[in-house]
């Protein structure tokens, strides 16, 4: 919004008065009037006024005024009405009016006017001259809040200034636990409330707030208390009201430096459980530049009972206190699971002590934790204090048999009666562990090539027989699973080898397809094998498989993609990729080469087949052309020259009214005993204009893009034709740029909604002006893009039925990892990652499954395309570079990337938004050494 300026006024004479014959030309004074904003229209209005030009030697009959600032150019002025009527040459006086929204965006600190009149002399003569009007923005109230809690006992980082100011300061140092329960939007928060758990170090910050046109003293600050339910019980050291002081805190004073005994933090008191009517407050924070404008914002804090329920595990103790091994030390005692154990008749009947460890939500409730054990044959110990740490005796009892199972169970309880338990299961069994023997290590070619065990021909398949030994003489149960490392450590979602389809998993012997391995490299992938006993005691064994290079199919290459000119000399270069190597054999292969189609764009239906200037160069239907059956001359009538040489040639066809022309051939290659023919195509671009290849049109790139950061045609391989789009930056710096503009969007939902709707008290009207940016990006939005239905258009956040409720578009659910490993297997999606890649940093892309076979097969749009556009250009409109905010939430996304690898070259990092300080490079200039 932009506040009443003080009117500017000022007149210019433009250099020395000029004598034409007996003529002399008028003088032109300008005058800014005055500078309003109609808060309720949300507009702002310029009052211009030219009645102060004069003629010395004539009349003035015209005037005429225009925008100069570029980015408001051709808004038209409008004379003042007043002037004709009174018989007055229109436009001597003017009124220039703009949505205020506008000059946020374009971030105009000035408008620039030029007045030219002209007077009646012969020939008529004229003169300019300029005239700014400077514009006040109102400031920005913005608020946050933070909450921390003490570090549980011995985690403080005592004597350690972390900060580096000098001082080791309760609120870095002491203060680490976070204390927000539900920050705005959360939890069904208004987004101007916030629920902070009790006990909590309480800051609310107003220092975040901003003026467009400079900084903000001090004195522009005010805080009010403008609610609360038990003040006294609330805080005592938060004002009911200030002036000049931009932070609120229950720290009495941040100077001073904090300890156990000197104590200076008034923290938030303790709720009782989950009472009906919980603590509160709310501040309301006036923000008032030099100029006398103004904005507010208001917070409300909860305080509410959060403290997490305590925890508790049990441990075994040692069966022998010396012991020489490891083994030694719970001998009797197998793990069999989680919670679950196998002891020994002896150690049943002779008794196992176990200790229970529990962990309450900070240490002083941990101090007074209650512990009670349950289970047959458990005694807990006399000694036994509340605590953090109690021990009972387990006893079996005489006669016991062999499997009989007992649960023992503790339960912690804390002061507020937050509870937690545990169990375990104690068989008692007379029972040796059994032993697991995988395969040794194998190294294998890849793909049709390999196999184990060997084969001739190969299988292409390794078979895993696994070996298991039970001392006991029973049966065992058999688990076979691929692991990350010789460790066992499980996959993860970062691990980016292949992941292998284990059959027969669930026994002895287990199989997988071997993959294909890039050429010259090699996998190297850990199989586990884990036998189980009868009473659930396992062990495990690993092998570890190499699957290096083996390609050794006959295989056509028909040679790179080329983008050649009209009528240049084409020659197509023909080998291949085989593990033949005698010269007899290598000299057996045949080739065989053949034209199979054409593409063009635009297609061929949209213009005749063959025109009267390619006829006149001897064209016919059957050469590159396809005949009126569709079919294609393997020759291309006679111009593809050597067809069964490696290299064959043609001229390329001068075919005209095509952006570019996609001549297809084959190569066949064949003749080795054993193998068969294998075919490969190569494409031949013709060009006749910029965009071809890969990019069929100049708006192909934006639309790729589907509103999210703009990539741009580049010339990859430096043949004067765009091939490929790419970003202004760096991968990194572009989506650390959107999750930038995202965190500021959550944090400044109001801003964002704004941007995106316009202003709550401008509704669009069906006779709005579409190209009008200050009415939100949802107003002239593309209603035609491909892909979006009446119906999800109707429900998209630009749509009425979120017009109305000024809703944002939401994000999709975040990528579930359970489902990474077997989901994201398609044809085309290879990785869990790959459709956030794709998405180039813009509008997040979801994998979705089209068909329902339950494999993810594309990347897909969480919102309608319309949507996903006018999102971005939400953001952008709302959180440009020169937002206060955007540097730092620009900064924390860039950190919180890291090292992430994109692909980005290392000179391209070194120079993007992440690395340097300063706005991104031109739009349509990557960064040259950008990948």
């Amino acid at each position: 919004m932009v506040a009443v300026s003080v009117a500017l006024s000022g007149w210019a004479v433009l250099g020395a008065v000029a004598q034409e014959q007996t003529q002399v030309r008028p003088v032109a004074v300008a005058t800014v009037v005055g500078v309003t904003t109609d808060r309720n229209a949300g507009t702002t209005t310029v009052e211009l006024d030219g009645s102060r030009s004069f003629d010395i030697d004539g009349d003035i009959v015209s005037y005429e005024w225009e925008v100069v600032t570029e980015s408001l150019a051709g808004i038209p002025i409008t004379p003042s009405p007043a002037d004709e009527a009174n018989g007055i040459p229109a436009g001597r006086t003017a009124t220039f009016v703009i949505f205020t929204r506008a000059l946020v965006r374009e971030k105009v600190e000035s408008i620039e006017f030029r007045l030219t009149v002209t007077d009646n002399g012969f020939p008529e003569a004229s003169r300019s001259t300029t005239v700014s009007a400077s514009i006040n923005h109102d400031p920005t109230a913005v608020i946050t809040v933070s909450a921390k809690l003490p570090a549980p006992r011995g985690q403080e980082v005592a004597g350690y200034d972390d900060n580096g100011n000098g001082l080791v300061d309760e609120n870095e140092e002491r203060y680490t636990v976070e204390g927000v329960i539900h920050a705005p939007g959360e939890g069904g928060n208004r987004d101007f409330e916030w629920d902070i758990r009790e006990g909590s170090l309480l800051v609310v910050d107003g220092s975040a707030s901003y003026d467009p046109d400079g900084p903000l003293p001090d004195s522009a600050f005010r805080w009010e208390r403008f609610c609360a339910s038990d003040v006294a019980s609330v805080t005592a050291t938060l004002p009911d009201s200030t002036d000049g002081q931009k932070t609120l805190s229950t720290d009495e004073n941040p100077d001073a430096v904090g300890s156990i005994r000197s104590e200076t933090v008034g923290r938030l008191p303790f709720v009782r459980g989950d009472i009906a009517d919980p603590y509160f407050l709310c501040y309301r924070l006036t923000v008032t530049d030099e100029h006398g404008a103004s904005a507010q914002q208001i917070v409300k804090i909860v305080i509410r009972d959060a403290h997490a329920a305590p925890t508790v595990e049990i441990e075994l103790s040692a069966t022998d206190p010396n012991p020489s091994t490891t083994e030694d030390r719970l001998a009797g005692i197998q793990a069999a699971g989680e919670n679950r154990y196998v002891i020994s008749p002896e150690v049943a009947e002779d008794g196992i002590t176990l200790i229970a460890v529990g962990a309450a939500d900070g240490t002083a409730r941990t101090r007074v934790l209650e512990h009670t054990w349950s289970g047959q044959g458990v005694e807990p110990d006399d000694d036994n204090r509340p605590g953090s740490r109690t021990t009972a005796l387990f006893t079996a009892p005489q006669g016991v048999q062999q499997g009989e199972s007992f649960t023992v169970t503790v339960e912690v309880a804390d002061p507020a009666d937050h509870t937690g338990s545990t169990s375990v299961e104690l068989v008692v069994a007379d029972n040796l562990p059994p032993e697991a023997a995988a395969p040794e290590d194998i190294d294998t070619p890849d793909g049709n090539n390999g196999g184990f065990p060997d084969t001739d021909p190969p299988s292409g398949v390794v078979v895993l027989e696994g070996l298991g030994f039970d001392p006991d003489g029973f049966e065992l149960d058999y688990r076979w699973e691929q692991v990350l490392n010789a460790s066992g450590r499980p996959l993860t979602l970062a691990y980016r080898g292949p992941r292998l389809s284990l059959a027969g998993a669930g026994t002895r012997t287990a199989q997988f397809t071997l993959p294909e391995v890039t050429r010259g490299s090699q996998y190297v992938v850990y199989i586990q094998l884990t036998v189980t006993d009868r009473w659930g005691v396992s062990d495990t064994d690993i092998v570890r498989i190499t699957i290096r290079d083996g390609d050794d199919d006959l295989r056509a290459v028909p040679g790179p993609d080329q983008r050649v000119s009209p009528g240049s000399f084409v020659r197509l270069q023909g080998r291949t990729s085989t593990g033949l190597v005698s010269e007899e054999a290598l000299g057996a292969v045949t080739y065989q080469w053949a034209f199979t189609g054409i593409e063009t764009h635009p297609r061929t239906e949209d213009r005749p087949q063959i025109t009267q200037a390619e006829a006149a160069e001897g064209f016919v239907l059957g050469e590159w052309f396809p005949n009126a059956d569709g079919t294609y001359h393997p020759t291309a009538g006679g111009r593809l020259k050597s067809v069964s040489g490696r290299y064959p040639y043609f001229d390329a066809p001068r075919l005209y009214g095509f952006n570019s022309v996609k001549l297809v051939f084959s190569l066949t290659v064949g003749n080795v005993p054993g193998q068969q023919d294998h075919t490969d195509t190569v494409i031949v671009t013709v060009v006749n204009g910029y965009f071809s290849g890969l990019i069929e049109g100049p708006d192909y790139c934006a639309n790729r893009s589907l509103g999210g950061p703009e990539t741009y045609p580049m010339d990859s391989n430096g043949d004067g034709v765009a091939d490929i789009c790419v970003l202004s930056s760096t991968r990194r710096a572009t989506i650390a740029r959107l999750n930038a503009l995202e965190r500021l969007a959550v944090l400044n939902p109001d801003e964002y909604r704004n941007a995106l709707h316009g202003p709550p008290d401008i509704p669009a009207t069906p006779d709005t002006d579409e190209s009008d940016p200050s009415l939100g990006t949802c107003i002239g939005a593309p209603m035609d893009l491909p892909g979006d239905t009446a119906t999800s258009l109707a429900a998209d956040a630009c749509g009425p039925e979120g017009a109305d409720e000024r809703r944002l578009p939401s994000l999709p659910d975040p990528l579930d990892p359970a489902k990474a490993a077997r989901f994201f297997s398609g044809p085309v999606i290879t990785g869990p990652y790959f459709c956030i890649n794709f998405s180039l940093g813009g509008t997040r892309l979801h994998a979705f499954d089209r068909d329902d076979d339950g494999v993810a097969d594309i990347c897909s749009l969480a919102h309608t395309r319309r949507a996903a556009v006018a999102r971005q250009d939400a953001l952008e409109a709302a959180f440009t570079a020169d937002h206060p905010q955007y540097h730092a939430a620009l900064a924390a996304a860039c950190a919180a990337l890291g090292t992430l690898d994109f692909g980005d070259h290392p000179t391209a990092l070194a120079q993007d938004e992440c690395s340097r300080p300063g706005p991104a490079p031109d739009p349509g200039q990557p960064l040259p050494t950008a990948n």
